[in-house]
């Protein structure tokens, strides 16, 4: 499909999908929050350019035509009431990964695709905000931040995604979906969401603040014949701080299989990128399965849970489900139905 084929679909035609991960659709009409309605006051954003360098943005009106590239910086806009603002998102490999709310807005996005549109196409679509990672930004992929601000569009960069971010936190999550609250009007909603969050924290923290042992977990991620542990700079290792848990990866090396041996954790969590979201039951029942773990505790005790990548890596709102999955498998009791 041409560009300009492309771009006459999109703006003149009623079509379906014309490829598995590729949808085009007539419908622009989603949910939109209570807070559309009321004025708004042109807002000062603190954000990143493509180096992890500070930058400053100013907002005099909400932005009505949003692309969005990888899950994180579509599903916010999303929970975000602004759905009906994106005209393209890009980085998803299935809808059925996004939250079951999420979906039905997602299905009425004119544009969506696994893969990115090239730097013409998005110039014709006419965004004022492009919403992405720091590698979105790169020269082979859509052309660094200055590129899009001398042409008039905002751009917003995940600052968890920056290179030059070596310590990923929960508040880098909670300072990106309040920056989006204010840039799309939608500022109470936002400020709910990163309650939620907190005050799930709050509570696992309450709860084992006596406790005279902290459990001891890991987040791992297989990757061929290696295992490479997610260390104290990780957003996973800073939930685990977070949540009154001992990290026994915290230095973020690879560890070897004897090694985990060693270890035994209480609790162990297998991160799934999105190649292998489909195979998380399996990833899992091969870790479980694997001769020489059987006798580790965690296995023995069933706390072995998969993370999907989306929840631990530039996570967003699903920063609130990583968290979920790891207080619960580090505190069954606390989450017992």
């Amino acid at each position: 499909m041409n560009k300009m084929l492309l771009m006459l679909l999109l703006c003149a035609l009623p079509l379906s999908a014309c490829m598995p991960i590729i949808h085009v659709n007539e419908t622009t009409e989603s949910g939109v929050s209570n807070e559309a309605a009321l004025p708004y006051e042109p807002v000062t954003i603190e954000n990143i350019n493509v180096k992890g360098e500070p930058t400053t943005q100013v907002y005099d009106a909400p932005p009505q035509r949003i692309v969005a590239v990888w899950q994180n910086s579509i599903e916010t806009p999303l929970a975000l009431g602004a759905g009906d603002r994106i005209i393209a998102g890009m980085g998803i490999p299935d809808r059925k990964y996004l939250k079951p709310e999420y979906r039905d807005l997602y299905d009425r996005i004119p544009y969506t695709s696994l893969e990115n549109l090239d730097v013409e196409t998005i110039l014709m679509m006419e965004p004022d905000l492009i919403i992405g990672w720091a590698s979105t930004f790169s020269p082979k992929v859509l052309r660094g931040t200055d590129f899009w601000r001398a042409r008039g569009i905002h751009t917003y960069i995940a600052s968890s995604s920056s290179a030059a971010r070596t310590k990923k936190t929960v508040e880098d999550e909670c300072g990106d979906i309040l920056n989006l609250g204010k840039i799309l009007g939608a500022s109470a909603r936002a400020e709910e969401i990163v309650r939620a969050m907190q005050s799930e924290i709050a509570f696992v923290t309450k709860e084992t603040q006596d406790a005279q042992r902290r459990p001891r977990a890991l987040v791992i991620e297989l990757m061929g014949r290696d295992i490479r542990a997610y260390g104290e700079n990780s957003l996973a290792g800073d939930i685990l701080r977070r949540l009154n848990a001992e990290n026994l990866g915290a230095d973020g090396l690879n560890i070897s299989i004897e090694q985990l041996i060693a270890m035994d954790p209480d609790a162990i969590f297998l991160v799934v990128v999105e190649s292998d979201y489909d195979r998380a039951d399996e990833i899992k029942a091969q870790f479980c399965n694997t001769p020489a773990l059987r006798g580790l505790s965690c296995i023995r005790m069933g706390r072995v849970d998969t993370l999907p990548l989306y929840t631990v890596y530039s996570a967003g709102t699903r920063t609130y489900d990583g968290i979920r999955i790891i207080a619960r498998g580090l505190y069954p009791r606390l989450y017992k139905e």
